[in-house]
């Protein structure tokens, strides 16, 4: 939580510095002081200024427009970065020394190893529940200097998200997804929009190879009845969807998927209406701005929240518009992960980023060729390419 006012009962006001709460696996608390944890950082703010998650990304006044998800055209040349992509290099640097360098100084040791298996790394594994804006943050992409360039904090920490503590309690007493060769039933929907190259190509290419038992949908078959009709029989498997999606500030509906027909289903609708109640292991949201909301972040209507709520287990989502390209890769290496090494979808998605991030990373044989040859342009420094996804349940 940042730094705030307390207003106390004599009506005087005092600073409450900025702050972490940790709640070990063992059931301890400790707390752990923040002093640079303030909203009005200059990081923060500027990364606000230039189009975060928080504030008008054109700079006018009034609020913000509405936001659709169109893919983010990264530059061929590696030349110029995206807009907005210097913030949030800043930003990152600023969340390492504000937060992640203080807590992972806490967890070194601490045998907090949620998930740990016989002969494999022990990371400590931790569940973030940032406060107000500080939701829009990537602090798993917290970074410092270390060797001969970079060591980020998913490096040394296993890093998921909640919206509260409540929902977190809540998704871990559900079953969890099925992993590796014999999974459970999926459903695959890949660019219903018709827009979106490499994902439709990245939604066939999982479809074909980790689901090939799987029911598929596209721009012909995707439009929202149909979606919502296959959720509803979806229980224990895996969903993905490669397609845009919106945020739309002020609307009684706040956050949409975009299907084929012109067709939507909104976040509300998955909680509220007839696909209530649907229970996917896994849902990964391969759409932007999929994991931010208009109205706050606690237990706000976000996609990713409203799927937690409406009784996945997990769910994979954006904090920004990521790019098509990037993504493609991520999101393919991730189902790799989860299918051909059993890992649960947390590390599955962290080992996804890593290998975005190894300059000598190695293609799997069964990655069909077009992902292949992509596979060799990918800029590890490009945050944008890959730092925004997110792990939200358990």
């Amino acid at each position: 939580m940042p730094a705030g006012e307390l207003v106390l009962p004599t009506g005087r006001s005092r600073t409450i510095p900025g702050a972490a709460l940790i709640v070990g696996a063992d059931g301890a608390l400790r707390s752990v002081a923040l002093p640079d944890l303030r909203l009005d950082a200059q990081e923060l703010t500027a990364y606000q200024a230039v189009g975060g998650t928080v504030g008008d990304p054109r700079g006018r006044g009034g609020g913000s427009p509405r936001r659709d998800a169109g893919p983010v055209a990264t530059p061929q040349d590696g030349v110029l970065p995206p807009p907005g992509a210097e913030a949030l290099d800043r930003l990152c640097g600023w969340a390492w020394k504000s937060v992640m360098a203080p807590l992972a100084a806490e967890f070194r040791g601490s045998g907090d190893f949620h998930g740990a298996r016989p002969g494999r790394s022990r990371v400590p594994a931790v569940v973030l529940v940032p406060l107000g804006a500080l939701g829009a943050v990537p602090w798993h992409a917290a970074w410092r200097a270390g060797g001969p360039g970079r060591r980020y904090a998913l490096e040394d920490l296993r890093v998921s998200y909640a919206p509260s503590a409540r929902t977190l309690c809540e998704v871990a007493g559900r079953t969890p997804p099925e992993a590796g060769a014999s999974g459970g039933p999926a459903l695959v929907i890949g660019d219903p929009t018709g827009d979106l190259r490499y994902a439709g190509e990245e939604a066939q290419a999982i479809h074909r190879v980790f689901y090939p038992d799987g029911t598929y949908l596209d721009a012909d078959t995707a439009d929202a009845a149909e979606v919502s009709a296959r959720l509803a029989g979806l229980h224990g498997g895996v969903l993905h969807l490669a397609c845009h999606a919106r945020v739309d500030p002020g609307e009684r509906h706040s956050a949409y998927l975009d299907l084929a027909g012109g067709s939507s289903l909104a976040a509300e609708e998955l909680i509220g209406g007839a696909v209530r109640r649907i229970a996917p292991g896994l849902v990964c949201l391969a759409a932007c701005w999929s994991n931010v909301s208009s109205r706050g972040y606690d237990e706000a209507y976000s996609l990713a929240t409203a799927f937690l709520t409406a009784g996945a287990h997990t769910v994979l989502g954006t904090l920004w518009p990521v790019p098509d390209r990037e993504t493609s890769l991520l999101m393919y290496m991730t189902h790799h992960y989860l299918r051909c090494e059993a890992l649960p979808p947390g590390q599955a998605l962290r080992r996804a980023q890593l290998w975005m991030l190894d300059p000598q990373r190695r293609v799997p044989p069964e990655m069909p060729a077009r992902l292949a040859v992509r596979a060799r342009h990918i800029r590890p420094a490009n945050l944008v390419g890959w730092a925004g996804f997110t792990h939200q349940g358990w």
